[in-house]
């Protein structure tokens, strides 16, 4: 072969390596050290499944939470406890719901009640019922798959609350009522049946 066209050759070959060699791999190490390109990261639930459709965020209306823990000793084994929670707040409230077992929840709002939104989240399937409750409601849960709905009180009012009143409802709560005996009033003042819990 002649010098020259074994020179050529060489370049021809140093010029492949070059566009195809580690200088690209160094390129995109360094862009993933900076933030330029995306770097995996474990992602949050997918909060669509909890979110009520349609409904503006931030929500205009005093948010209070009501925590169902205390367990029921007339609920049988495998069926849903009935609780029942009466609204004598006047003007617009919206209630995030939350209870460990399957629950059915009773809303009974006042007069002067404009319910803006519900949403029940449990691990167990939960149920919204009541008249005049408006068209904003969401009831999920981790045993029917939402990865975003669990009893969210779980340790008291910590992270988990807080998420989900930011990605649902858009504002941190106003209140939470402890249920005691299957029926709490909001806004009421027996203190037997509400325990309003403020931080």
């Amino acid at each position: 072969m002649s010098p020259r066209l074994l020179l050529a050759a060489l370049v021809s070959t140093c010029l492949l390596s070059a566009c195809g060699g580690d200088e690209p791999a160094a390129e995109t190490d360094e862009a993933v050290a900076t933030g330029t390109e995306a770097a995996a990261t474990p992602a949050g639930p997918d909060w669509g499944p909890c979110r009520v459709d349609g409904l503006r965020l931030p929500v205009t209306a005093r948010l209070f939470v009501v925590d169902g823990a205390t367990p029921q000793s007339d609920t049988e084994p495998g069926r849903e406890a009935i609780r029942r929670v009466d609204i004598a707040v006047p003007g617009p409230v919206a209630l995030l719901l939350t209870a460990p077992e399957a629950t059915a929840w009773h809303i009974r709002p006042g007069p002067e009640t404009q319910v803006r939104a519900l949403v029940a989240l449990g691990d167990e399937p939960q149920r919204i019922t009541g008249l005049g409750l408006g068209n904003y409601r969401r009831e999920a849960s981790s045993a029917l798959g939402a990865e975003c709905a669990s009893y969210v009180m779980q340790g008291g009012a910590g992270p988990a609350l807080a998420e989900a009143t930011d990605q649902i409802f858009g504002k941190p709560h106003d209140a939470i009522y402890q249920m005691r005996i299957g029926s709490v009033i909001i806004g009421g003042s027996d203190p037997t049946l509400d325990q309003p819990v403020t931080e």
